[in-house]
C-alpha cells in the first residue's frame, strides 16, 4: 500500500473516528460524517472512475427476510437482557419522531455509511490487501466497528462488530442495494427496540 493511500486509509477509518471521539460533539461528527461522504465519492467517480450504475442490482429479497428475522431476535433477547424497559420505548413515547426516523434512516444513514464502508472501501483497498476477500471482510468489520466509538459507548462497537460481516457478505455476494436494505432493517429494529440511544 503506497504511503498516500495508506494515509487515505487510516485517516478515514482510524484517525477522524478518534478525533470526533476525543471532541465528543455530534454536531461536528455529522459534519465529518457526511464531508467523507463527499469525499470518497469524489474519489471513486473521479480517482477510481467507478460505474455507480453498478450498485443498482436487484435486492435478494430471501437473504434479507432471513436476517430479518435474526436481527429481530437477536436484538430482542440482547435488549431484554441488558435493560427490559428500553424494549420498544422509542416507538412508545415519540410515535411520530420513531416514524420519521424509519423513513429517514435509509437515506439519510445507511445510504452514505455503505458508499464509505462497502463500495469506497471494497473498490480503493482491494488490491491492497491482497484480493483476499475473507481478510478484506476482517479488516472491514475492523474499521467499520472502530468508527462507531463515536458513538463513546461499548454497546455501538459489539453490535456492529457483529453485523459488519453480515454487510460485507452482501454487498460482495449479493448487492449493494441488498445490503442497503439489511442494513436498513438493523437499523430500525434497533431503533424501535430501544437501542437506538447508543447510535445517537
Amino acid at each position: 500500500m503506497g504511503s498516500t493511500i495508506k494515509k487515505e486509509f487510516f485517516g478515514i477509518y482510524f484517525v477522524i473516528p478518534t478525533i470526533l471521539f476525543l471532541l465528543n460533539n455530534k454536531f461536528v461528527t455529522l459534519l465529518s460524517f457526511y464531508g467523507v461522504t463527499l469525499f470518497v465519492v469524489y474519489k471513486l467517480k473521479y480517482e477510481e472512475k467507478f460505474c455507480f450504475a453498478t450498485l443498482l442490482k436487484k435486492v435478494d429479497w430471501a437473504y434479507c427476510f432471513f436476517f430479518f428475522i435474526i436481527f429481530l431476535i437477536s436484538g430482542y433477547l440482547y435488549t431484554y437482557a441488558l435493560d427490559e424497559s428500553l424494549l420498544f420505548n422509542f416507538p412508545r413515547e415519540s410515535f411520530f419522531v420513531w416514524l420519521i426516523v424509519m423513513f429517514i434512516y435509509p437515506f439519510l444513514s445507511v445510504i452514505p455509511q455503505e458508499i464509505i464502508f462497502r463500495v469506497f472501501f471494497f473498490s480503493r483497498y482491494k488490491t491492497y490487501f491482497l484480493n483476499k476477500n475473507t481478510f478484506l471482510v476482517v479488516i472491514n468489520s475492523i474499521v467499520f466497528s472502530f468508527c462507531h466509538i463515536v458513538f463513546n459507548n461499548l454497546h455501538a462497537l459489539v453490535i456492529t462488530g457483529i453485523v459488519s460481516p453480515i454487510f460485507a457478505h452482501a454487498y460482495t455476494n449479493k448487492s449493494f442495494l441488498t445490503c442497503v436494505v439489511i442494513h436498513t432493517l438493523g437499523g430500525q429494529i434497533i431503533f424501535t427496540l430501544g437501542l437506538g440511544k447508543y447510535f445517537f
